[in-house]
């Protein structure tokens, strides 16, 4: 029925340009007035076609007449087009951040085929150097991406598609630990940049959830009181292993989720993920997979052990086995079936063999980031790499994996200059396209 309502009033838009009466030059003598109405098709599978359009395209449409402009701009044409790209889905692409001169003083952010060729810029923020940028979300979250400037520090929210970025309001007071996620509320259709924090022992006020929408001038309280006090210590273990090892929050389901790591409590459970809802703006908690360390199979001190992804809009926990005692060299992927009961079910097993996965089992951080491809062409499997080359440099690598051939492959290889013990991740999928607005004017690219 909503949809329905949409479709109608975008309609009314079409039907506006189409009763328009334009003059079409066809030489410097002659000039004939058309009246468009008996050239258009009709508005129903007008507004099909331009639905299908790509964001690219819509934008430059934007200046054929003012009732485009207007269509475009409505918030019901941005939620139907939103809604079929999600079932049209245009080819995959990455983005990545580089410094585009050699004294690092600007950020450029670029998007490139999975190939490995950089065919578009699509903005230069002048005030972030490359050695303190990051991307926060692995995969853009309705067509958008949270970057962050490790050292102003600040965060941005941009548009690739529409070459749109707005940097975010600065936080509060520096705090001892904190981590933030982009999320899409479904009810108000509006973003929200939210930001787990925890402060020092002494601190009145130990955690505290700082929330920002669209237009506002500052960051504020979470609408639904923070976090509870059952939940304290997780979000503190949250918090604290997000900034520790540049792990964000994912977003799925309308729910932004935290991993804990089990490393920060005091007794090794099922330790529960995080969950904070973007609309009821609470906390909440989701157990997770039954635990996989035993008498005999044990971890390094310090690995990372999991991690949080979003693969075929589901929560899945990636277990990083490559420092178990005995060395298993597997990355497994665990899907979350149901919320309530917390259960879970064997997603997929890689095993690190061949050439780029003998680099694999010797890198500093292994991340899976997310799924490429389609039915026809076959959904390959993205996973991330940072390796420590030498002093205050870093290799960051995407790789892609095929589950049908078990093939592992590099697809890009980036080394950067970092003064951080751990660089921020430098790729992020470019798998959606929208038409939501950050709240800024395009920057000049």
């Amino acid at each position: 029925m909503a949809d329905s309502s949409k479709r109608k009033s975008a309609m009314q838009s079409c039907s506006e340009f189409a009763n328009n009466t334009v003059v079409l030059p066809s030489n410097k003598r002659k000039k004939a007035a058309v009246s468009l109405s008996t050239l258009l098709l009709p508005d129903e599978m007008m507004l099909e076609v331009l639905l299908r359009l790509p964001v690219k395209s819509i934008l430059c449409f934007r200046v054929v007449c003012r009732a485009w402009a207007a269509l475009f701009s409505s918030e019901d044409f941005c939620s139907l087009h939103m809604a079929v790209s999600k079932v049209v889905r245009p080819a995959p692409k990455l983005l990545m951040l580089v410094s585009p001169t050699t004294g690092l003083n600007s950020t450029a952010m670029y998007s490139c085929s999975p190939s490995g060729s950089r065919d578009d810029l699509h903005f230069t923020v002048d005030t972030a150097r490359r050695n303190s940028m990051g991307i926060v979300t692995p995969s853009t979250c309705h067509g958008l991406t949270l970057l962050y400037d490790d050292a102003a520090p600040a965060y941005y929210v941009c548009n690739a598609a529409t070459r749109a970025i707005t940097r975010l309001p600065p936080h509060s007071t520096p705090t001892y630990r904190s981590a933030a996620g982009l999320g899409f509320d479904a009810q108000t259709r509006e973003y929200k940049v939210v930001r787990l924090i925890t402060g020092g022992c002494g601190d009145k006020e130990r955690n505290r959830c700082e929330v920002y929408t669209p237009g506002a001038g500052c960051w504020r309280p979470a609408a639904g009181g923070g976090v509870p006090f059952r939940l304290s210590r997780y979000a503190i273990s949250a918090a604290i292993h997000a900034a520790t090892h540049k792990v964000p929050p994912v977003f799925a389901n309308g729910l932004l989720h935290w991993f804990i790591g089990t490393s920060l409590i005091a007794t090794r459970t099922r330790a529960p993920i995080l969950t904070f809802s973007l609309s009821g703006e609470t906390f909440g908690c989701v157990r997770s997979p039954p635990p996989f360390w035993t008498s005999e199979v044990d971890l390094h001190y310090g690995s990372e052990k999991e991690h949080l992804v979003v693969m075929d809009d589901h929560l899945c926990m990636v277990r990083d086995l490559r420092n178990t005692i005995p060395r298993d060299g597997t990355l497994e992927i665990w899907k979350l079936l149901d919320y309530s009961p917390g259960e879970w079910s064997l997603y997929h097993r890689i095993h690190l063999f061949g050439h780029v996965g003998i680099y694999l089992l010797d890198v500093l951080a292994v991340r899976v980031v997310g799924l490429i491809g389609g039915c026809r062409s076959g959904k390959k499997i993205v996973i991330a790499s940072s390796k420590d080359k030498f002093p205050g440099q870093f290799e960051q690598k995407l790789h892609t994996y095929d589950p049908r051939c078990q093939a592992l492959e590099t697809i890009l290889s980036v080394t950067e200059t970092h003064t951080h013990t751990r660089p921020a991740s430098t790729f992020s999928l470019f798998d959606e396209e929208s038409l939501v607005q950050v709240h800024n004017k395009p920057m000049d690219s």
